[in-house]
């Protein structure tokens, strides 16, 4: 049986951090992804910042994040929170764990004002923009929503209190989905040729699989 790969962001960048990691984590399956403090202190936060995007107030530990959160209401037009987008192998919406699911987006904020869309990440992390991750978002929004034609995303680092912003056309989107296409290749090569090789770094102390990795820098 050929193996089921679905594609998103994080699936991405651990391909290009360490195809082994990937190939031990999403292909073999012998090791589950690892969560440290900084990630459980990631997820309690969006955890929060959503709750109050719904409605509920900010805990004391994330109040200091209200006006960045009041800024996204008041734009103009439908606030959604942690919208979840998937498409099929042809590009077709679907649903997030439907058996066509092959490229996922969670998208922490949208806001649908017509032709224009806003999009915004929270970052709890160092600041290390990745233009990618915008283009996907962009990518989503254009699929899932034929009437938009400019998206605008933000990557919001937290700590530092500060944004990366860009702006996408639907015009350029066939450039955005050739560069897509050329990550999944890349995937689908490594997994029909079985070639993962490992990329020692210094992200390998924190690797789930690094007790099995025979080049693993620990």
């Amino acid at each position: 049986m050929a193996t089921k790969i679905t594609h998103s962001y994080s699936a991405f960048k651990q391909f290009d951090n360490c195809p082994r990691q990937y190939e031990k984590q999403r292909i073999t399956k012998e090791v589950k992804a690892s969560f440290g403090e900084a990630s459980i202190y990631g997820n309690r936060v969006h955890e929060q910042l959503d709750q109050r995007l719904r409605g509920k107030p900010l805990p004391g530990e994330t109040t200091k994040y209200e006006a960045l959160c009041a800024a996204f209401e008041n734009l103009p037009g439908e606030l959604h929170s942690e919208q979840e987008y998937t498409l099929t192998q042809q590009l077709v919406p679907t649903g997030w764990w439907d058996h066509d699911a092959w490229f996922r987006s969670k998208l922490d904020i949208l806001v649908l004002n017509g032709p224009d869309a806003v999009v915004g990440d929270w970052k709890t992390g160092k600041h290390r923009p990745d233009l990618f991750q915008m283009e996907l978002f962009a990518l989503q929004v254009f699929k899932h929503h034929p009437e938009v034609t400019n998206v605008t995303t933000s990557l919001i680092w937290l700590q530092d209190m500060r944004l990366d912003t860009e702006t996408y056309q639907l015009e350029n989107a066939p450039t955005l989905w050739e560069k897509f296409h050329n990550k999944v290749q890349r995937i689908e090569h490594a997994v029909e040729v079985g070639a993962f090789p490992a990329k020692p770094s210094g992200l390998c102390p924190w690797c789930p699989a690094k007790n099995i990795c025979d080049v693993a820098r620990i």
